[in-house]
């Protein structure tokens, strides 16, 4: 009776388990917004009204070192031409790597103060309560100990719950570069390769360079929000060194210019001859390397996700909310990548 009993309630136990790990994920769906000025346009409004996003990170400013004054300072302000409506504001400051570097650690106290009362301020202008404050920032060992202080001291400042952005490269080696001492990080699922080498084949968004990473997501010990890329872009090469971004230009808009011989692998081409184009000065030989993601990769990436992360629940986000980057996805397809789905 007793072995009955024990096998019994190994297999009640087993079923719960199993149901459950097929319990489908609790989406929160998002946008951030990252330009200069917040306007959103009517088609842009309309599709946050479609789509239910209620959610909105946006970036306020910047924040990076000044070396003539020798301090940090704040940049690229965001400019409201109208108050955010009908949606909660996630307030996102972006920090540069090297202002940490550079910043005595014997002024976090007071660049965590100046960030807290920049952010209040713009908040009062525009008459916002935020639930929540996120940090962006690509810390490195040699950094993190300023940046996790800086974190720990505007949660105080705020007296409201912070997230921090959080890389592949920083789940995989938490060991050297440490967790955050915040309520929740959000998984950057992009830029995972070096964007500036020529023989990169998509640093957005590469699944064979995110199956290098996904395993160690499982057992990171902060909660995990994701955010997925819509922007597309074209880099260029000069002699095998990176020379600028043309964003929004993607693959069907270089196979156009006569100027441009496509090579056998289809997002790149070389220019054959010298010319002027996108109001760059191109000459023979250099190099375009379109990139984007498509639906199907967007489509796996979320699943990888899901399956991994092991919080029921997550917003997830699309970056980033603008009507040029988002053209090339249509609302049922937008409409099908918030959709909860059972991970396994």
């Amino acid at each position: 009776m007793f072995r009955l009993i024990f096998f019994v309630g190994c297999f009640l136990i087993s079923l719960a388990g199993c149901q459950k790990s097929q319990a489908p994920k609790q989406l929160t769906p998002a946008f951030y917004h990252w330009k200069a000025v917040y306007d959103p346009g009517p088609a842009e409004l309309k599709l946050l009204q479609q789509l239910k996003v209620r959610r909105l990170y946006v970036r306020l400013f910047d924040v990076d070192w000044d070396a003539q004054r020798r301090r940090p300072v704040p940049k690229a302000i965001v400019r409201f031409a109208e108050r955010p409506a009908g949606v909660s504001v996630i307030p996102v400051v972006f920090i540069t790597n090297r202002t940490l570097l550079a910043l005595p650690e014997t002024e976090v106290a007071t660049l965590a103060r100046n960030v807290a009362q920049k952010i209040q301020q713009i908040a009062s202008d525009q008459n916002l309560v935020f639930p929540e404050v996120q940090l962006d920032c690509d810390w490195s060992p040699s950094s993190r100990s300023r940046y996790f202080t800086l974190l720990s001291m505007v949660k105080v400042q705020m007296k409201k719950p912070v997230s921090a952005t959080i890389r592949l490269h920083q789940i995989k080696y938490a060991d050297r570069t440490g967790i955050p001492p915040v309520d929740r990080g959000m998984l950057m699922f992009y830029n995972m390769a070096d964007w500036k080498e020529p023989n990169t084949r998509n640093s957005i968004l590469d699944l064979d360079v995110s199956d290098r990473y996904i395993g160690f997501v499982e057992k990171y010990p902060l909660p995990l929000d994701v955010v997925l890329p819509l922007f597309r872009w074209t880099l260029v090469y000069r002699n095998d060194r990176f020379l600028t971004i043309l964003n929004n230009i993607d693959q069907s808009q270089l196979m156009r210019l006569p100027f441009l011989s496509r090579q056998t692998d289809s997002s790149r081409f070389v220019s054959v001859r010298d010319t002027i184009a996108f109001g760059l000065s191109v000459r023979k030989g250099d190099l375009f390397r379109a990139e984007a993601c498509g639906s199907q990769v967007l489509t796996r990436a979320k699943s990888q996700l899901l399956k991994q992360i092991p919080n029921q629940s997550l917003t997830f986000a699309l970056y980033h909310l603008d009507s040029t980057v988002l053209a090339p996805y249509n609302h049922d397809y937008l409409q099908t990548l918030f959709a909860p789905i059972s991970p396994f």
